[in-house]
C-alpha cells in the first residue's frame, strides 16, 4: 500500500525502540521517494512480528516512518523500551545515558519543530524519572554527562541539555529525589513557550533587534502559563520556565524579580541555561570553551547569577570539565 500525503504526515523514528515496548501498535512506512510512503508493517500482530525479525537479524540500512498522529503511541514505546534497558545491569551507565538522551531529544524536536501536541510533552516525566535513577547509582558527572550532550545549538537540544545539567547538579548537591527530577523536567521544559514564537525569529542568525527581543521575552511567561494549563506539573517546573531569565541583581524579565524572589529551581536553571548556550556553537558563533564560558558568567555577567549557586556549579563540575 502506498501513500501519497506528503512527508510533513510522516515522522522518522528509531524502529530499536519498538523491541521491547508493548501496548497499541502503528504502522510502520518506508520511504520511495520524497511524496510516497510505502507501509513496511501494519497493525496486524504478524506484521510486527516482521519488525521484530528485523530488528533480531540486526540489518537496519533503512529509515523508517509513522504517521504523525501516532507520535504518543511511539514514545510509549520508546519509554517502555528505555525502561527494559535502565532494568538490564549488564548495559553500561554510558549507553543508558546516551538512549535517554536519543528519546528526550527526539520528543523534544516534534514539540519545537513540528508544533507535536503537547501531550508528547507527557513522556518527559518517565524519561526524567529514569535519567534520576541513572544519574543517582553511580558517580554520572558533568564530565560524562557532557559527552552526550549535543554541541550544535537548537531549541530542542539545548533543552535536553539544561534538563541534564540541571538533575547532574541537583544529585551532585545532594538534593531530594523529587527536587532532582523536578530540576530535570523543569529544564527540559524551560523553552517550550518558545513554542508560540514565530520560527524565523527563534532562528535568526545573529543578534535580534527591540522590537525581536521584546517579541522573544514574551516566551517565558507563556512558557509558565502552557505548562500551568496542562495540570500536570509542579510549581518547580512552572517556575523554572517563567523565571529563568530574571537576574539575580535584578533587571531580567518578565517581572524584574531579583535575589530571593526568584525561586530556588529558576536560579539553577539559569545557570545551566547560560552554562549550555555559551558552550554550545551556532551558525553565527563559534562554541566558548569551559574556562572562557566560566570566566565570561563569573566576571562580566556575574550580576546575573546566585554567586553561591554558581560557585557551587564550579565545585562541583569536578576538574575534568576545566
Amino acid at each position: 500500500m502506498t501513500t501519497n500525503t506528503g512527508s510533513n504526515s510522516f515522522r522518522p523514528i528509531n524502529i530499536e525502540f519498538l523491541a521491547k515496548g508493548t501496548g497499541e501498535s502503528f504502522d510502520i512506512f518506508l520511504q520511495s521517494d520524497s511524496e510516497t510512503f510505502v507501509k513496511f508493517a501494519s497493525t496486524d500482530p504478524k506484521h510486527q512480528d516482521k519488525v521484530l525479525r528485523l530488528l533480531e537479524e540486526g540489518e537496519i540500512d533503512q529509515e523508517f516512518y509513522i504517521r504523525e498522529e501516532d507520535l504518543f503511541k511511539y514514545y510509549q514505546y520508546a519509554t517502555q523500551s528505555l525502561r527494559s534497558v535502565m532494568d538490564n545491569p549488564n548495559v553500561p551507565l554510558e549507553t543508558k545515558t546516551k538512549k535517554i538522551y536519543e528519546v528526550s531529544q527526539g520528543a523534544m524536536k516534534e514539540f519545537f519543530s513540528y508544533n507535536a501536541s503537547t501531550k508528547i510533552l507527557e513522556s518527559s516525566e518517565e524519561v526524567m524519572d529514569m535519567m534520576e535513577d541513572c544519574l543517582s547509582t553511580a558517580d554520572a558527572g558533568f564530565a560524562g554527562i557532557s559527552q552526550i550532550t549535543s554541541k550544535d545549538y537548537y531549541t530542542h537540544t539545548h533543552s535536553v541539555n539544561v534538563g541534564l545539567y540541571c538533575m547532574t547538579f541537583g544529585t551532585k548537591v545532594g538534593l531530594p529525589k523529587d527536587d532532582v527530577k523536578q530540576l530535570g523536567l523543569g529544564g527540559m521544559l524551560h523553552d517550550v513557550g518558545k513554542s508560540k514564537i514565530d520560527t524565523a525569529l527563534i532562528n535568526k542568525n545573529g543578534k535580534l533587534n527591540d522590537k525581536e527581543f521584546e517579541q522573544m521575552k514574551s516566551h517565558s511567561p507563556m512558557g509558565a502559563e502552557m505548562l500551568t494549563g496542562m495540570c500536570c506539573y509542579k510549581d518547580i517546573v512552572i517556575n523554572m520556565a517563567g523565571q529563568h531569565h530574571e537576574k539575580f541583581k535584578g533587571g531580567g524579565y518578565p517581572q524584574g524579580l531579583s535575589g530571593d524572589e526568584i525561586s530556588m529551581h529558576a536560579r539553577i536553571c539559569k545557570i545551566m541555561d547560560v552554562y549550555d548556550a555559551l558552550t554550545t556553537r551556532r551558525s553565527y558563533k563559534k562554541a566558548l570553551t569551559v574556562m572562557d564560558t566560566l570566566t565570561l558568567m563569573t566576571k562580566q555577567m556575574v550580576n546575573d547569577f546566585d554567586p553561591k549557586l554558581l560557585q557551587l556549579f564550579i565545585k562541583v563540575m569536578g576538574p575534568s570539565m576545566v
